[in-house]
């Protein structure tokens, strides 16, 4: 071999050697970055589903389910609520006996037409229910409501578009966490306040502080929608520390506190109470919501009782002609076993994804807002309790 090729071997075998030293000193600053995507594995989006449910045969022209399952998009978009839609169906009642509910789905929304609103939820005076079992606040949520011609009336509060939006913000209040007096009182404080603007001055300005109006996909009109709870708009659940506040004292106590829990010299129990102090929680509004509309096992139902037309208040609040079938027939509609969705949790055991997640804000390499959404993902878990 001449010196030439011998030449020409060592600028190879160098470009080799400096090729597989870049890849590891690139493998090597990537890595922190892989183990930093890796900390939202466990926190899930909504996964939501809408059907329609007939008691006659659907039709190619019915899109009602589109209609609404749009509508449901867009008020969630008010929430800044990141979610994953599944196809919306029409279906009858006997090929909603026999569907599969997907199990990744964790909010299904039924929609009845007329005729089945009228056997199910009207003789009952009940326009629109929302329904949660378990502990996990991340799952097992039912909302029924009809589309019903008796809806249609001079107040826009009895829509169908504004009891479906009535009942996604009784979800949204749940499913970020918040205490059952919130979920239950907020929202009818909402449509207390428009049922008197509607009564006074339908025109005024002032009916504009608790409506909005959305316009479903392909369609030319808009319908109008309960404006969504202030506090329960993006991650308002816990309260976050601000940017500016990044090196302060606080912050970096609760990162030594992170790391001494990853250290194991502070168990889960203590940690959980740290930041339990660390953040402000949900509040509880002053008074408790009131009895339940039924009894579901370790969950609760708020029911939106309708008022029939050219009945007094007094003569409806006194009527007791509920019809004593209605529970045993709610409960063929709900998807989930309510006795399994009922689940012991270990309120002292943290999971291992969020102490993955700890340590990568100890070490300063995720940000504030996503330790807190951890933070927030273990209250709507039951996890951390604020009650």
């Amino acid at each position: 071999m001449n010196r030439l090729e011998k030449l020409n071997n060592f600028h190879i075998r160098r470009n080799i050697g400096l090729t597989f030293g870049l890849m590891a000193i690139t493998m090597l600053m990537i890595q922190p970055l892989i183990l930093s995507e890796s900390y939202g594995a466990e926190t899930t989006l909504l996964e939501w589903q809408l059907l329609f449910i007939q008691e006659d045969q659907c039709k190619q022209t019915d899109i009602l389910n589109e209609v609404y399952s749009s509508l449901t998009s867009k008020y969630f978009e008010l929430y800044q609520l990141e979610n994953i839609s599944h196809e919306p169906y029409c279906m009858t009642e006997f090929e909603y006996s026999e569907y599969l509910i997907n199990e990744d789905v964790d909010l299904l929304i039924l929609v009845y037409d007329g005729k089945l609103g009228e056997k199910i939820l009207q003789p009952n005076k009940v326009d629109g229910l929302y329904i949660h079992s378990g502990n996990d606040r991340t799952t097992n949520h039912l909302l029924i409501m009809c589309h019903c011609s008796d809806f249609d009336s001079g107040y826009e509060q009895i829509l169908p578009s504004w009891i479906l939006t009535h009942e996604l913000s009784h979800f949204v209040l749940s499913y970020k966490g918040f205490p059952r007096s919130v979920i239950h009182n907020a929202v009818h404080e909402i449509e207390e306040e428009y049922d008197n603007c509607i009564g006074t001055n339908f025109q005024s300005q002032y009916c504009d502080d608790f409506k909005l109006t959305l316009r479903p996909d392909y369609q030319t009109k808009d319908f109008a929608v309960m404006k969504p709870y202030e506090d329960a708009v993006g991650q308002k659940l816990v309260r976050y520390i601000a940017e500016d506040f990044a090196d302060s004292k606080i912050i970096n106590l609760q990162r030594d506190l992170a790391k001494m829990w990853i250290k194991n010299e502070i168990d889960d129990n203590a940690y959980s109470n740290t930041l339990k102090n660390f953040v402000e929680g949900p509040i509880e509004f002053d008074h408790e919501f009131v009895e339940p509309f039924m009894e579901i096992k370790n969950g609760f139902v708020i029911a939106e009782k309708s008022i029939p037309k050219d009945i007094q208040w007094d003569e409806y609040l006194k009527s007791e002609t509920q019809n004593q079938d209605f529970t045993h027939l709610l409960y063929e509609y709900i998807p989930f076993d309510l006795d399994e969705s009922v689940e012991e949790i270990n309120f002292e055991t943290m999971p291992n994804w969020f102490k993955t997640r700890a340590l990568l804000w100890s070490e300063k390499r995720i940000s504030d807002k996503v330790f807190f959404d951890g933070v927030e993902h273990l209250i709507r878990m039951g996890i951390i309790n604020f009650s």
